[in-house]
């Protein structure tokens, strides 16, 4: 496969209704926003959702990969780890590294016009909203000094992350190996699995990430832009130079993603938004009709 594009968008969609909907969301913001045009998406996916998805349209690249969170393996009952596993290892790597940079996200996200020629000389991270107890950096610091790792204090990743190619292959490869190391030290009993949002097995592919993170030390935290990526989607502020990215997050408030599927946004009329704010962008793009967005958008048809 040869690439003229410069930026590979990797996501992981799993066999679920509710995986395909998020899918069809940074699909049509990826078009809307323009960011086809420099970017491909690197759609690694279940093979049984591969009927349902665009794997021949202009800049999908179709990756088929059956999940790792699966009964027996290190990541049972936790399949946050598929968005991670899944997008790391020898099915990906040699395609991933065609391009020079590359965006690991998941798929309940919405891009944006700032993100088609923006390529940074340093790593951009997420957001992560799990840092800010002592109980969590407390314990964040003793698995880093039991394994042996130099945390040098940076807290908060967040999910997704912007970087050079030849940076994230090799990261995403130590955040797999430091959330199976995660999961095993929360050990099998629920008792022991803390509680949001202190110290929290639910968590620990994020957590997996920061300690990835400081393992690299200087490659990735010392000129390294932090809380960049994945502006929240209930932000009802402008979208300024600075939001590249929009994650749909746990949330009640506009815009929700669990809201909308219960039919609370039904009877907004989807013209009168104004997507030049964050909260109505998500809703706009959620709800309007994907053609719609390809004629926008200029793309082929």
């Amino acid at each position: 496969m040869q690439t003229n594009k410069t930026l590979g968008v990797m996501i992981y969609v799993d066999n679920s209704a509710t995986m395909l909907q998020e899918f069809e969301w940074i699909y049509k913001s990826w078009i809307f926003s323009g960011n086809w045009t420099t970017s491909d998406l690197i759609v690694v996916h279940h093979p049984d959702v591969a009927h349902a998805l665009p794997l021949d349209d202009e800049g999908i690249v179709g990756v088929p990969c059956l999940p790792v969170a699966v009964p027996g393996s290190p990541f049972e009952g936790y399949h946050f780890m598929n968005s991670i596993g899944c997008v790391s290892g020898p099915h990906i790597d040699d395609i991933a590294l065609r391009y020079p940079f590359l965006l690991r996200t998941d798929a309940d996200v919405f891009l944006t016009s700032n993100l088609v020629d923006f390529r940074p000389s340093y790593p951009v991270h997420g957001r992560g909203h799990y840092h800010r107890r002592p109980d969590f950096r407390e314990k964040m610091l003793d698995f880093c000094k039991r394994h042996g790792v130099i945390h040098h204090n940076h807290f908060g990743c967040g999910s997704s992350l912007l970087a050079q190619s030849q940076l994230v292959v090799p990261f995403l490869r130590r955040q797999t190996y430091w959330c199976e190391k995660l999961l095993r030290d929360f050990g099998d009993d629920p008792a022991n699995w803390g509680t949001w949002p202190d110290w929290f097995r639910g968590v620990s592919s994020m957590y997996a990430a920061e300690i990835a993170a400081a393992e690299a030390g200087n490659a990735f935290l010392r000129l390294g832009r932090e809380r960049i990526l994945d502006v929240e989607s209930f932000c009802d502020e402008k979208i300024d130079s600075l939001v590249f990215h929009i994650h749909a997050v746990h949330t009640d408030t506009y815009f929700s993603k669990f809201e909308y599927r219960n039919g609370a946004y039904d009877d907004v009329d989807i013209n009168a938004l104004d997507i030049s704010y964050i909260d109505q962008y998500c809703h706009w793009l959620a709800a309007t009709p994907l053609e719609d967005i390809k004629r926008r958008a200029a793309y082929p048809q």
